[in-house]
């Protein structure tokens, strides 16, 4: 009895391993059900029942029909046409539209300062003056000197008519007051030195100065932003150079409070790439409206460009030989290979280009090791999963792709697959 028990127990082992494997694999499924087999009439309908066999021969089938039943099953996805290059994402920094650097011509001791940090100023207003006691009276000396000159000047030529005095002698008091002239505007001149003006209109910044505070030509009293207009300077790839254009639009956006997105245009360009890094400085302008804007802030600058058009294809489908990447496509039923050139990888998707391959051409994304050139196969159709409701907002980032883009539908059947 023991024995019987175990041959039995075994018996049912290897039905169950056979079992498994007919479910498993479709190779002992169209073999058991292929003409001519072994199997029993009342066997054939479990068989048929756990077999993966997609199809299977027929008893009577034409030899046609016979190899496309054994032929290899596949999963297709079409090639579709795809843009790239057509939207430059980087990242820039803010600058003034102007800024100077506000220093003394002369050396000096501050006597009072005009402005306060922090202030809008205008061109020309006085910023901070320093001690001109001596200027000053530089200035009424040259004032009297010229006054005496002119004088004299009057009194030679009065005594023309009576011959007393000569034109050499007139022409001489002339160029004496013509010096006494350019002495006084000299002395107006290092004497409106010692007021320290804003050479151009803006807000300055901090002033780190006192009143009594020594300054000379190299002491930067204060920085003056005109930041009525910003340039956003950023760095573009070599890819986008020969697409770029004085006057172009372009989107900037802070890093520090994204959201909120401000337009502006291409306001110069390098005229050459910095070999390091193979890229060119860019310059965009953006009103600052509100002055809600500062300069050496960071921004996300955004450019549309038109694009180059390429087919893209599963990155499962891309397969290589000593020739280089292909990939099979399938026509009435039979593989052939396709060459292609890679241009560019995304996470989805793989644009490439081709002299053979057509948009819309199915190509194959599983199965490729068991094909070769022109060998009938079958296509498994991959059923579409149903639209996922949208989940409420997180702080969690999406599967998105950049620039808010849905999922592309090669991720969804890789899902439906898996």
């Amino acid at each position: 009895m023991a024995l019987l028990r175990q041959i039995a127990a075994t018996l049912l082992v290897l039905l169950a391993g056979l079992a498994l494997w007919t479910w498993l694999s479709p190779a002992p499924g169209r073999y058991l059900l292929a003409e001519g087999s072994p199997l029993p009439a009342f066997a054939r309908p479990l068989v048929s029942t756990l077999s993966s066999a997609d199809d299977p021969p027929r008893i009577g089938a034409t030899p046609q029909d016979r190899q496309r039943g054994n032929a290899p099953l596949v999963v297709t996805d079409a090639a579709v046409p795809s843009v790239t290059r057509d939207r430059l994402r980087a990242v820039g920094t803010a600058e003034a539209l102007r800024t100077v650097a506000v220093r003394p011509d002369v050396t000096g001791i501050v006597a009072a300062i005009e402005a306060r940090s922090g202030d809008a100023v205008e061109a020309g207003q006085v910023l901070l003056r320093l001690q001109s006691d001596a200027e000053r009276v530089a200035v009424d000396r040259a004032r009297i000197a010229l006054a005496a000159a002119e004088d004299q000047v009057r009194r030679y030529r009065s005594l023309a008519n009576s011959s007393t005095v000569t034109s050499v002698q007139i022409d001489e008091v002339a160029r004496a007051r013509d010096a006494a002239a350019l002495d006084l505007q000299s002395a107006e001149i290092a004497l409106a030195k010692r007021e320290v003006r804003a050479p151009i209109a803006g807000r300055i910044g901090i002033l780190d100065l006192d009143v009594g505070a020594l300054v000379d030509s190299s002491t930067t009293l204060a920085t003056v932003d005109d930041r009525s207009r910003l340039r956003i300077v950023f760095s573009t790839p070599e890819a986008f150079v020969a697409q770029l254009d004085v006057g172009q639009p372009v989107s900037v956006e802070p890093s520090a409070r994204s959201g909120r997105a401000f337009q502006g245009a291409i306001s110069a360009i390098d005229s050459r790439l910095d070999q390091a890094s193979r890229t060119l400085r860019t310059e965009a302008t953006v009103e600052n409206t509100g002055d809600t804007l500062r300069p050496g802030q960071s921004f996300s600058v955004e450019i549309a460009f038109p694009g180059d058009s390429f087919l893209s294809v599963d990155p499962l489908a891309i397969q290589w030989e000593r020739a280089g990447p292909f990939v099979w496509t399938v026509a009435q039923d039979r593989v052939a290979k396709k060459p292609v050139r890679i241009i560019e990888r995304n996470v989805d998707r793989v644009l490439v280009a081709s002299e053979t391959l057509r948009e819309g051409d199915p190509v194959v994304t599983e199965g490729v090791q068991q094909l070769r050139e022109g060998a009938p196969v079958r296509i498994q159709k991959v059923p579409d999963l149903p639209e996922t409701p949208a989940l409420p907002p997180s702080g969690v980032p999406s599967a998105a792709a950049p620039g808010g883009e849905a999922q592309p539908a090669g991720d969804r059947r890789a899902e439906a697959r898996t």
